[in-house]
C-alpha cells in the first residue's frame, strides 16, 4: 500500500512541481527568444513588425551582425540596409523608433555602441521632434531588454503576451527562416495608398498667422539645446572615428503649411540652421538637406500624408549622401533651404488653395 504524504511532504511536492513548472516556462523563453536578446533565430522567423519594435530593436542590438545602424523616425523606416551596405559600406541594420523623441534615439544609439563597433550612423532630424524634453521617451520602453542584467528579465519570462502569442507564434514557424527580413522589417512602403488627395487630406489654407518668436539666427532653443546635448553630442564626441551622417527629410509642402498655421515655421526653420551650426563643429558629422528639395517636396504622388514619403524617396536619400549630393558645410546653406520653404509657404498662403503650380522662378 503506497504511504501517504506528510503534510510536509505534500507542500515539498507542490514546490517542486512549482518550481519546475516556473524553470520550463522560463527555458523555453530563453530558449526560443521571440525577440532575440540572447541570441539571434535561426530555427524560425522572429516577429519583428512595426508593433514590436520597441521590444524588437533589443534583440536586434544586441545579437544581430553589423557595424552600422540607421536612426530614426518613420521617415527612416523604408530603408533597405543591403542597399545601404552597397552605397556607403558597412553592414546596416535599423533601429528605428516610430514616433520616437531624441531620447529614444538615444536608448537605440546606447545599445548599439555598447555592443558593437560602429562604423556608420545614418540618423534622420526630425525638427519638430528636437521640441521633446530631452530625458522624455515619445514611447515609453521595455528597458529591462535594454540592459545586461538577468535580475529584471522576469519581465519578459513571464510576460503574458510573450507565453500566450509570441511563443505559439514562433513554434508556427518553426523550421523556417526569412533571409531578407533585414532588408524588409519595418518597412510599410506597399501598405498604404498615395497621392494628392491623401498628403492633402484635411488640408485648407487659413489667415496668415504671426510665427511664433524664434532664436536669434544660429542660436538654439533651450529645448534643442538640451537635446542636442544629451541625446547627440556624448555619442559623437565619444566616437570620433564612427562617421556621423545626419539628414533632414523630405517632408511634403503640405507638413510645411501647416507648420506655419500652428505659428511654429520660423521655430522649426531657425532650429534646422541651429542644430546644423553646433553640429557641424565635428569632423566626424556630416549633415545631409533634403527639405527644400522642390521637385521632391512638391510631387504629393509619393506621399501617404503630409508627412510620409515612399521608399523611392528613401532610396534616393540613399544615393544622393553615397555621392555627396544635398550635403551642407555650414548653417548659412541651411538658412538658404529654408528661405525657399518660406517662399513655397508664401505662395500657398497667397493663392488661398494648394496651387495649381509653384512659380520656381520666384524661389531665392
Amino acid at each position: 500500500m503506497p504511504k501517504k504524504l506528510t503534510r510536509r511532504g505534500w507542500t515539498a511536492l507542490t514546490l517542486a512541481l512549482l518550481l519546475l513548472s516556473l524553470s520550463l516556462i522560463v527555458g523555453a523563453v530563453v530558449f526560443i527568444d521571440p525577440f532575440e536578446v540572447y541570441h539571434k533565430a535561426t530555427r524560425f522567423i522572429p516577429p519583428v513588425t512595426n508593433g514590436t519594435q520597441s521590444y524588437s530593436n533589443a534583440g536586434i542590438a544586441k545579437s544581430y551582425d553589423y557595424d552600422s545602424v540607421v536612426i530614426g523616425s518613420s521617415m527612416t523606416e523604408n530603408f533597405v540596409p543591403s542597399r545601404l551596405d552597397a552605397l556607403l559600406g558597412g553592414r546596416f541594420v535599423k533601429l528605428c523608433i516610430n514616433g520616437g523623441s531624441p531620447y529614444n534615439h538615444r536608448q537605440m544609439m546606447e545599445m548599439a555602441f555598447a555592443t558593437h563597433e560602429i562604423r556608420t550612423v545614418l540618423y534622420c532630424i526630425d525638427v519638430d521632434a528636437l521640441t521633446y524634453f530631452y530625458t522624455q521617451p515619445k514611447f515609453e520602453m521595455p528597458d529591462y531588454l535594454y540592459d545586461f542584467s538577468l535580475t529584471n528579465d522576469v519581465r519578459y519570462w513571464f510576460n503574458a503576451s510573450v507565453l500566450t502569442h509570441y511563443l505559439p507564434e514562433c513554434l508556427s514557424t518553426w523550421g523556417q527562416s526569412d533571409p531578407d527580413q533585414r532588408d524588409t522589417m519595418y518597412s510599410w512602403g506597399d501598405l498604404y495608398p498615395y497621392g494628392k488627395e491623401y498628403a492633402l487630406a484635411g488640408f485648407s489654407v487659413g489667415p496668415d498667422t504671426e510665427q511664433k518668436p524664434a532664436p536669434a539666427p544660429f542660436e538654439l532653443s533651450q529645448q534643442t539645446k538640451l537635446n542636442i546635448e544629451h541625446n547627440y553630442l556624448p555619442f559623437i564626441e565619444a566616437h570620433p572615428d564612427t562617421q556621423f551622417l545626419f539628414f533632414f527629410p523630405p517632408y511634403s509642402l503640405v507638413r510645411w503649411v501647416r507648420f506655419y498655421q500652428s505659428r511654429d515655421l520660423e521655430l522649426h526653420l531657425s532650429q534646422a540652421a541651429a542644430v546644423a551650426d553646433r553640429l557641424l563643429r565635428y569632423p566626424n558629422v556630416k549633415i545631409y538637406d533634403f527639405r527644400a528639395r522642390t521637385d521632391w517636396i512638391l510631387d504629393l504622388d509619393q506621399y501617404i500624408d503630409d508627412y510620409h514619403y515612399g521608399p523611392a524617396y528613401n532610396e534616393a536619400i540613399a544615393e544622393d549622401i553615397a555621392a555627396d549630393r544635398c550635403r551642407v558645410t555650414d548653417a548659412a546653406q541651411v538658412e538658404q533651404g529654408s528661405a525657399v520653404l518660406r517662399s513655397l509657404v508664401a505662395q500657398v498662403q497667397a493663392a488661398g488653395k494648394w496651387p495649381d503650380a509653384f512659380d520656381l522662378s520666384q524661389l531665392p
